[in-house]
């Protein structure tokens, strides 16, 4: 008897809604995309912080700790001015990725990078993650080709939030979008989001 053959999910559903995001678990969706801008007040001081004082973060949280941690790790880095705003839209975002992914437990990373850290297409080794891009050029994705490699490559604006299916997404789907780091753009380090559930054993 013959296994069943996993079928590959190459969907990707984008909105203005950010209710687009519960739509990671439909069949045959890889990737959902919220068209979400950053409040222009918080781009600007984002913009005028040197790469020393974009705020880094790691940390294992609940969604009502993550105001706190990232407002301290604004102070810390002497990001003062934009300190109450990013707290407020991390909360934001960490509570849709706890929605997503059914994780009250969620690992946040602020992400300060130069240049292309991450040059080659993959899917993470994780059930999924959340990516937004804070400061400078956003995310490149599209579905994977024969050689690995997406077959369109499309990239997502600053301040877009996407929820890609991972390897260890569960059920019989292969998830099929991959994505990558973009080439270094003007303007000085990229700030990148990055949120995965964590399971209760305390492993992403």
């Amino acid at each position: 008897m013959t296994g069943l053959i996993p079928r590959i999910a190459t969907a990707m559903n984008s909105s203005t809604d950010p209710r687009v995001l519960q739509t990671l678990g439909m069949e045959g969706v890889s990737l959902a995309l919220w068209d979400h801008a950053l409040p222009d007040g918080l781009s600007k001081a984002l913009d005028a912080l040197s790469g020393a004082r974009l705020p880094r973060l790691r940390r294992r949280l609940a969604v009502k700790q993550v105001h706190a941690a990232v407002h301290s790790a604004c102070i810390e880095s002497g990001a003062d001015l934009c300190a109450e705003s990013l707290a407020v839209e991390m909360e934001q975002l960490a509570a849709h990725a706890a929605k997503v992914f059914a994780s009250p437990l969620i690992e946040l990373r602020l992400d300060v990078t130069d240049g292309q850290p991450c040059p080659k297409w993959h899917i993470d080794a994780v059930p999924g993650r959340m990516l937004c891009t804070l400061r400078g050029p956003g995310t490149e994705y599209g579905p994977i080709g024969p050689d690995g490699a997406p077959q369109t490559v499309h990239h997502m604006a600053r301040g877009a939030v996407g929820v890609f299916r991972g390897v260890l997404w569960p059920g019989r789907e292969l998830a099929a979008i991959v994505h990558r780091s973009p080439p270094r753009g003007a303007g000085g380090p990229r700030l990148l989001v990055v949120i995965d559930p964590v399971d209760d054993a305390g492993a992403c």
